[in-house]
């Protein structure tokens, strides 16, 4: 198994900038977003399907937002990591990340091993719970 060095900050440094870069640009115009009031003059007549259509894109822009604002968090640990050079480790059990999962998920915390782990133990929290979660993509 390949796994990180040093000699590679400089190229995961770069791959975390610009994923941090596009989940800003993501995250800047739901920022930005100013809501206002609705006017009965300027209003114009709207029917149900218009109503759910801006409604469902609604959510789905608010879901994408809140993904983004998680995965950008990833992204700034792993930052920290790369800065303390504790980066390349599991945040688990300490072994090396190997170095294809890196570069596929450069913001991940944790080994293959060590991620199945989580994942199963939230799938098996969801079922006690009765609900379902998406997988992680760390």
């Amino acid at each position: 198994m390949d796994t990180y060095t040093r000699g590679l900050a400089p190229r995961f440094a770069q791959l975390l900038a610009q994923r941090e870069a596009e989940l800003r640009s993501i995250l800047r115009p739901t920022g930005e977003v100013a809501v206002q009031a609705p006017d009965a003059q300027s209003r114009d007549v709207q029917d149900f399907k218009d109503m759910a259509v801006e409604e469902s894109q609604s959510v789905v822009d608010e879901a994408k937002a809140d993904h983004a604002m998680e995965e950008l968090e990833l992204i700034v640990a792993a930052r920290r990591r790369l800065a303390d050079q504790s980066y390349g480790e599991c945040l688990d059990c300490g072994e090396p990340i190997d170095l294809r999962r890196l570069l596929a998920l450069p913001a991940t915390r944790f080994c293959t091993a060590c991620q199945d782990i989580h994942e199963h133990g939230r799938a098996v929290g969801a079922r006690r719970n009765g609900t379902q979660f998406p997988k992680s993509r760390q």
